[in-house]
């Protein structure tokens, strides 16, 4: 009795986490609209070099999260590191991670020499934040601090586009033994305004900002990362979708140009059907092999080609690509997938399709519907509960309860 009460437990864990991920009727009825007039987009180009990157963007623009030694350039439109970053070139920003809330006294991660005189002696965070050892944080309230970190963000990230801080937020500090929100705040908007003066208008300073909406430094800040963390290796939920583009919207609002916005969605992990698990093995190593005996979860690290997956990649790129103006997309891995690292991704097929270049803004149809014209075709993403076939003038084009479609005309 007592094992089937666990599997009754352990079997309603598992709806509950699956329940989670968004989910759509499949024989909605459709709806016919007629698409709008598109707003009329001409990107500007100064002819400075940030402007002159974002003139070179693809249809679909991906950025790499670190990595920078086994994933370099080559694919992305954006990307930073903390210790090696790849060198700025025509179509790709490189960025430097710049510590100021907390630092690693036992690793040279970033050479941020100096730190030391700035380390406190509580620790920072909880047990999951020790992932590269001893992390102590910083007072950034030092009347020195100022000083050293626009003269270290000057030194460490001159000959590049910019920086990137990875955690850009006012909360959590107290938490982890560090400051109030409302002092964070402050020192906040002194950090980044005394970097702005120094670093001038042409330079990116981009913030991991997560699901936030604040925009108390965004006069001086020109970027966001939103890694939108999740509790589970499910989905995200319809009602989640629907905030992201929210948080998308409001930053490319309220964020000083170029305006950047870096979307980092969770894949939903979980192992193959046992009859693709087998295609799907001898595809990777050649022949039959059982993987759970040298990783039982290679799957849950290493799957990400999933219908599941490739459609809502698909919704986020879209919406990724239509809401901003500069908008980048990775749809990577938990990071609660792999204990050895974070942020590898796949790169689809359907990320290489080329439309050319945007022609117009973002166009609600109605709310959750959206479009952006480009020269050869157009991208739509579907946030409601229902069906659309969308009239363009050229062609019409289905797009289903929460998909994102790329099509050309």
């Amino acid at each position: 009795m007592r094992k089937i009460l666990l599997i009754l437990f352990f079997l309603s864990i598992s709806s509950q986490l699956n329940a989670a991920t968004c989910k759509v009727k499949d024989n909605q009825k459709i709806k016919e609209i007629v698409a709008p007039k598109a707003i009329e987009y001409l990107r500007e180009n100064s002819g400075n070099r940030i402007d002159s990157v974002l003139a070179n963007r693809k249809t679909i623009n991906l950025f790499r999260a670190w990595r920078t030694w086994d994933l370099g350039s080559k694919n992305y439109g954006l990307g930073w590191g903390a210790q090696n970053v790849t060198p700025p070139t025509s179509t790709h920003l490189s960025l430097r991670e710049i510590y100021w809330a907390y630092t690693y006294p036992d690793q040279n991660y970033s050479n941020q020499v100096g730190m030391e005189k700035f380390a406190l002696k509580s620790k920072w965070g909880d047990k999951a934040w020790q992932e590269y050892g001893r992390t102590l944080n910083v007072d950034y309230t030092h009347p020195d601090f100022l000083d050293y970190i626009t003269q270290l963000v000057k030194s460490r990230a001159g000959d590049l586009d910019g920086i990137i801080f990875d955690l850009w937020r006012n909360d959590n500090h107290s938490y982890y033994g560090g400051k109030s929100s409302s002092t964070v705040k402050k020192y906040r908007y002194k950090i980044s305004k005394s970097i702005r003066e120094e670093m001038g208008k042409d330079f990116i300073i981009l913030g991991n900002i997560n699901w936030e909406k604040q925009k108390d430094t965004h006069e001086f800040i020109n970027g966001v990362f939103l890694e939108l963390w999740k509790k589970t290796r499910s989905g995200y939920t319809c009602k989640q979708i629907k905030d992201i583009a929210s948080i998308i919207e409001f930053h490319d609002k309220h964020l000083s140009y170029p305006r950047l916005v870096a979307v980092n969605v969770w894949k939903i992990a979980k192992n193959p059907p046992k009859e693709k698990e087998k295609e799907l093995t001898k595809k990777i190593f050649g022949k039959e092999i059982d993987i759970k005996k040298f990783d039982k979860n290679y799957w849950i690290k290493n799957y990400r080609s999933s219908p599941e997956n490739i459609r809502f990649a698909k919704l986020f790129t879209a919406m990724a690509m239509v809401i901003p103006e500069n908008g980048y997309i990775l749809y990577g891995d938990n990071n609660r997938d792999n204990p050895e690292h974070d942020h590898y991704h796949e790169i689809y097929d359907f990320y290489k399709i080329d439309l050319g270049k945007p022609t117009s803004l973002k166009t609600e149809i109605v709310d959750g519907l959206a479009f952006k014209l480009h020269e050869k075709g157009v991208i739509v993403y579907n946030i409601t509960k229902n069906n659309y076939l969308i009239k363009f003038d050229k062609k019409e084009v289905l797009v289903k309860s929460f998909e994102g479609v790329f099509e050309k005309f």
